[in-house]
């Protein structure tokens, strides 16, 4: 009975968070847009944090973008308790309950910072709770570690300021909410689980930092069984392939330490045999792209040097250099194309290895890829509302400096380029959902490359029925089983040599 129960959880989660990921674009679409947003880089501290109001505000040194943003105000911060999304206050309703439903929200001046206790999202005020009463229903929490230690700072120097640091400035729920004063409330993908052996599958995994990365970039390791690892071994007389994954979540959410990319990853990387490297890039809108793409370059470097000399174990023992398969889904799959395009470009120049050892991408795969552009295609919404929603978005988690139809989001805009004819890898693999409003774009990237003079083999995998990355939420479905041993089978199948 709890394992059905456990399955129509999952089940439910992967239809509800694709339709409100879609729905928070009709929100958007009800705020003024009335203030700008500027990024603003403290040299110092190395750090880029959103500034809102006029442009004369960051400071003269600083490299500003404005773009319109959606204004929001009267939320204090959101939680999920029990199913039901509530926004907690620093002052009780009349009713006595600690959480109300948003249309009944009150106003608060006292946030300080987000934290979790026992898989439940609260917060942490810098005030007591105005009663018993209060206490009972939930308010004692715990600080945990924002993701971001920008986030921390702002945050803790703005508690007990007045309301106007803690209005929202952009709403991009469910996913996040950007205050005014730079701080940002994620509501998915914070919880965290530890590495170790996997018992379903056998899988080890353990947490590095990736050296030659921005602070705080890691990654995530996962190493088959010692069983599966020399079976593979003897089988091709080599090391084994490499998979080096890019998680989803709108560029603003999740990590490869999530409860839901820890069982992914050693799902993918036991079926696939593949030593494989979860990569934790930094997060928009503190980090705003393309630090993710510098991110994922970083990685792909430390990874192909660890594969041909360490001092990382797993790989300078198991990795094989010439077989690394750059993969990701939704926002991760955006970011395995844009870092094949420069792999494609700096492979033989600026890789350790690429002088004259044996270093190759050897495929990409892009599950449910996350790419969009100004005019509509095929089946995507037409409405101006869910437009606008999404080149708002995008504006949010680039910081304003690329446009819509910029071929980082919208590859087709470049598809005669001779880049495309350039971009690494032997084979590309491309999964569509029957239910996901990228799924048309995401095809007709297929085709264009088939079309674009690239010398590889092009394979597109749908799933029909299902919405985006609905293998993530639901891995062990029938039809995620399905696609991730596609995913396995693209990965056996290819290589160079």
């Amino acid at each position: 009975m709890a394992s059905r129960i456990r399955s129509s959880t999952r089940c439910l989660g992967s239809l509800v968070l694709p339709l409100l990921f879609f729905s928070s674009f009709l929100y958007l679409s009800t705020r003024n847009p009335l203030l700008e947003i500027a990024v603003r880089e403290e040299a110092a501290a190395g750090r880029k944090r959103l500034v809102v109001g006029a442009a004369a505000a960051v400071k003269a040194n600083a490299t500003v973008t404005t773009g319109a943003v959606a204004q929001a105000s009267g939320v204090a911060a959101v939680t999920t308790e029990q199913g039901d999304s509530d926004v907690l206050t620093d002052a009780l309703p009349a009713s006595g309950e600690a959480n109300v439903t948003t249309d009944k929200a009150q106003v608060s001046s006292a946030i300080a910072a987000v934290a979790t206790q026992d898989g439940d999202t609260k917060v942490v005020t810098d005030a007591a709770p105005a009663s018993a009463t209060a206490a009972a229903a939930g308010a004692e929490v715990r600080a945990e570690e924002l993701r971001s230690s920008d986030a921390a700072a702002t945050a803790g120097s703005n508690a007990g300021k007045s309301g106007e640091a803690d209005t929202v400035v952009f709403d991009f729920r469910p996913y996040v909410l950007v205050y005014k004063s730079g701080r940002v409330h994620r509501f998915h993908g914070t919880d965290t689980v530890p590495p170790g052996v996997d018992a379903l599958t056998g899988v080890a995994s353990r947490d590095v930092a990736i050296a030659g990365a921005a602070a705080g970039v890691a990654a995530r390791l996962y190493l088959p069984p010692e069983s599966q690892r020399v079976r593979g071994e003897k089988k091709r007389k080599k090391k084994l392939p490499v998979l080096l994954y890019f998680h989803g979540g709108a560029f603003v959410i999740e990590s490869p330490f999530s409860p839901l990319y820890h069982a992914f990853l050693n799902i993918l990387a036991h079926k696939a045999g593949a030593v494989a490297v979860s990569v934790h890039y930094r997060l928009a809108p503190e980090h705003p792209l393309p630090a993710a793409y510098d991110d994922a370059w970083a990685a792909l470097q430390w990874t192909i040097s660890n594969c041909l000399s360490g001092p990382e174990p797993w790989l300078a023992k198991h990795g094989d250099a010439t077989r690394i398969f750059v993969a990701g889904d939704s926002a991760g799959g955006n970011i395995a194309h844009n870092l094949a395009m420069r792999a494609g470009a700096e492979l033989p120049h600026r890789l350790p290895g690429g002088g004259g050892a044996a270093v190759a991408v050897a495929g990409v795969v892009l599950l449910n890829p996350y790419f969009w552009g100004k005019e509509p295609m095929g089946s995507e919404p037409r409405e101006r509302w869910a437009r606008e929603g999404l080149e708002q978005t995008w504006a949010l988690v680039c910081g304003g400096r690329f446009g819509i139809d910029d071929p980082r989001v919208n590859p087709l805009a470049a598809a005669g380029a001779a880049a495309w004819r350039t971009m690494a890898g032997d084979r590309v693999l491309v999964t569509i959902a029957g239910r996901d409003n990228f799924r048309d774009r995401a095809a007709a990237y297929a085709e264009a490359l088939r079309r674009s003079g690239w010398g590889g083999e092009v394979e597109t995998y749908v799933t029909e029925g299902e919405a985006h990355v609905h293998f993530v939420g639901n891995p062990r479905s029938d039809k995620a089983q399905r696609e991730t041993d596609k995913v396995a089978e693209f990965i056996a199948g290819g290589g160079r040599g």
